[in-house]
């Protein structure tokens, strides 16, 4: 949820007495819709979020740390060029709407970061003293190289239908005020003017805001995580099933070799009356005590021999599946006894500790099509080879006739 318009009015009375007149130290990007300014005013440093995230679409200052990517993504590394160095000139806010605008001042040169934090068109634009839009954080219905004007507003509800701020008693009052065309005048608190005491003492507005939206943030991340757990659960448990399927059948196919050792056996001992081009064997089972008469099947393009090691190597086979099938048909069952209860946890919205990662991803940052990663200095290659004789001596030949010389 988006800032509502009374927060963004208070938020930007907070900005102006903490950062009139601050130089912008450092920008950075450390996620797709997100930048950090440190500003140095008044003797500290102020970290400012400017967030366009459609959900979370927010501004004030920060204490939060943020993990930043090796390359400013193009937007980020645009500001440090034009804006970064600057001094903070105003910081104003469109009548009756949620765009905040920042104008900085730098080498005689005025740029101005217009903040629109209107939900699904949250965006951040980079203007020049013409208006003329430079560069936008995400795609825009304003084009660069086109004059920037603030879009069109919709009618706002009465005073009376406006509730109650969430984060002081006096913005209702506020509101009114400004919409009489006073200006509001707040003194800056003590732990402010000294640069003393904890970040919700000197900017309570933030720490409010910066508190609420981590809260959504983590809630989200939870919600997040647990559509990734049951996505990741239903995939192992169709591939646990599918895997103990595939077993069974391979099981089911080497049964049917179990006795395959006893008929090896009895066609050895009946070697000499097996022909080529015999199709089967009738032969007494004197393994049986009952004697019974067996057929079994021969191969007629093969000798005796062939056939009798035939029945051995089918036994085999049974044995192998014994000893390596069977572990893995158990071990499969039990995996799924245990994805198919993590699934009824995670299904009812309880999380195991062990089953979230150890090491969540940091969010994708859009780098420049046309630049990748910084590249160091490449190691040099080996200009030959190396080989080692047959009494132990290292052998260096060059690749190439200069690299001989080289090694020479």
């Amino acid at each position: 949820m988006a800032l509502s318009l009374s927060e963004c009015e208070s938020i930007v009375r907070e900005l102006r007495k903490a950062l009139a007149g601050g130089f912008v130290q450092k920008i950075h990007q450390p996620r797709d819709l997100t930048l950090t300014l440190d500003i140095r005013a008044q003797g500290q440093t102020s970290h400012l979020l400017v967030c366009v995230e459609p959900r979370f679409a927010r501004l004030h200052l920060t204490s939060q740390k943020f993990e930043n990517p090796p390359t400013p993504p193009p937007f980020c590394a645009f500001l440090r060029s034009h804006v970064e160095g600057g001094r903070i000139a105003e910081i104003s806010q469109e009548p009756g709407d949620r765009i905040v605008c920042i104008t900085i001042a730098k080498a005689g040169q005025m740029s101005i970061l217009v903040i629109a934090l209107t939900g699904n068109q949250a965006n951040v634009h980079a203007l020049n003293e013409k208006q003329l839009v430079l560069k936008s954080l995400r795609d825009s219905r304003v084009k660069t190289g086109e004059r920037y004007s603030p879009p069109t507003l919709r009618p706002v509800p009465s005073q009376e239908a406006l509730p109650p701020s969430t984060i002081d008693g006096h913005l209702t009052q506020d509101q009114i005020l400004i919409s009489q065309g006073e200006k509001i005048r707040e003194p800056l608190s003590e732990a402010a003017k000294q640069g003393t005491g904890t970040f919700g003492e000197m900017f309570p507005v933030s720490a409010e805001l910066e508190a609420r939206y981590r809260q959504r943030e983590q809630e989200e991340g939870r919600e997040t995580i647990l559509e990734q757990q049951l996505t990741h659960v239903r995939k192992s448990l169709k591939q646990a099933k599918r895997k103990i399927h595939a077993l069974q059948e391979d099981c089911k196919k080497v049964e049917r070799y179990r006795n395959y050792a006893r008929y090896g056996e009895l066609l050895k001992s009946h070697l000499h009356e097996i022909k080529r081009g015999q199709e089967s064997m009738t032969l007494v089972d004197y393994y049986d005590p009952a004697l019974p008469t067996l057929t079994l099947p021969l191969d007629p393009s093969k000798d005796a021999v062939w056939n009798m090691e035939n029945y051995f190597r089918k036994y085999h086979k049974f044995l192998s599946a014994q000893e390596h099938l069977q572990p893995r048909v158990d071990q499969t069952q039990q995996e799924i006894i245990r994805l198919e209860a993590q699934l009824a946890q995670l299904e009812q919205g309880i999380m195991d500790p062990e089953f979230l990662p150890k090491h969540p991803k940091t969010p994708k940052t859009s780098l420049p099509r046309d630049a990748g990663p910084p590249k160091g200095r490449q190691a040099p290659t080996q200009c030959y080879r190396t080989y080692t004789s047959a009494d132990g001596l290292t052998i260096f030949v060059g690749k190439t006739a200069k690299d001989n010389d080289q090694l020479t």
